[in-house]
């Protein structure tokens, strides 16, 4: 133990200082140490690790991580350089022995990452995934302007069928008001009698009319009102004439008996 914390133990008193059996000519045992440049906290430090050395020096440490945690192992590699004339002084604090161990190699090493298990692998894949779909959607929006140039279509070819049936059916109606008022006029130089049967026929065609209108009709139907109240009148004014002469003949005969 080479800290200052772990000589504070130590009293006062001589100790015998051992040689270890790295310094036998043929040691059976050998000391390394072992520097990372980083380790987790989810390392399990009750279990036991794994060394490897290979080709070229290449050291290859595995130790488990706690249960549960992913990835279940932590890899270190790195590679391994002798010591010349380091020693590592061991203190057991139970018997209080020294013991001096010869040091064999320095083992520096990283970190790792599994790969497909560690979050930084799991971040790339949720990118690949983002850019994947940021590249699906331009061309789901290149499709929706055609359409949307496509659709309003309709709806003009519908305000231009409106405008030319609207159009249409105000020539109909000034058709109709140009006829009345002709007829009208020319039934207005008969006697004061006719002219109010005349005005209750116009009311009629009026409203016969007004109906053709909310309905959209044609022009024959425009007609039809036209020639029934022109039947009409002409039955009132063959009536009123007949009257008119039938009044003459009485009279003539009331004269007539009056000169007898």
């Amino acid at each position: 133990m080479n800290s200052a914390a772990g000589f504070s133990h130590l009293d006062r008193r001589e100790r015998v200082l051992k040689l270890g059996e790295s310094f036998e000519k043929q040691p059976r045992c050998a000391f390394h140490t072992v520097r990372y440049d980083f380790k987790p906290a989810s390392i399990d430090t009750s279990s036991e690790g794994y060394l490897e050395v290979g080709e070229g020096e290449q050291v290859t440490i595995t130790l488990p991580n706690i249960e549960g945690s992913t990835p279940p192992v932590t890899v270190f590699k790195g590679s391994k350089k002798p010591y010349l004339k380091e020693c590592i002084l061991i203190i057991n604090h139970d018997t209080g022995e020294c013991r001096l161990e010869k040091l064999s190699s320095n083992i520096t090493v990283k970190k790792t990452r599994v790969e497909g298990s560690s979050k930084i692998q799991y971040r790339k894949e949720q990118q690949q995934q983002q850019m994947w779909n940021s590249a699906r959607t331009p061309n789901l929006v290149k499709h929706s302007p055609s359409e949307d140039k496509m659709s309003p279509a309709s709806p003009i070819d519908d305000i231009e069928r409106e405008l030319k049936a609207e159009a249409s059916l105000m020539d109909q109606m000034s058709s109709c008001d140009s006829s009345s008022d002709s007829k009208s006029s020319s039934s207005s130089s008969s006697e004061d009698s006719s002219s109010d049967s005349e005005d209750e026929d116009c009311k009629s065609s009026t409203s016969d009319t007004g109906n053709c209108v909310s309905g959209h009709p044609t022009m024959t139907q425009y007609r039809i009102p036209d020639i029934d109240a022109s039947h009409n009148r002409f039955r009132d004014n063959s009536g009123l004439l007949m009257n008119t002469l039938r009044n003459d003949l009485q009279l003539s005969e009331s004269g007539s008996d009056s000169d007898d």
